[in-house]
């Protein structure tokens, strides 16, 4: 019964996914459920969408991570440019709806 818990799809062992795999699954995620990036005429536009944001919190909370942490692990496996520690943490406590969570966890 051990063996059968280590055995995947086919036979073959399992293995732990990488931390670019998990991303790259966060993010095909958050841009199914996101709500799309307002383009209204007044204010600073957003630089990042509500996908991205969304995305690097899923994959914050995977890893069980601060927000510091979150992005020093995002240097390495981003190339582009990606929010900020304190953009992620405002964005939690402003933007982020109890809705899309429970859309995300299903």
């Amino acid at each position: 019964m051990y063996i059968s818990l280590l055995m995947g799809k086919r036979g073959f062992l399992r293995r732990e996914a990488s931390p670019k795999e998990v991303l790259e699954h966060c993010l095909r995620l958050a841009r199914e459920v996101a709500p799309p990036t307002p383009k209204g005429k007044r204010g600073r536009p957003w630089r990042y969408s509500h996908a991205l944001y969304l995305a690097l919190l899923l994959f914050r909370a995977f890893f069980r991570l601060t927000y510091r942490e979150t992005e020093a692990s995002l240097q390495d496996l981003m190339e582009g440019p990606f929010p900020s520690h304190q953009s992620l943490a405002r964005y939690a406590l402003k933007h982020l709806d109890p809705k899309l969570l429970e859309a995300l966890l299903e």
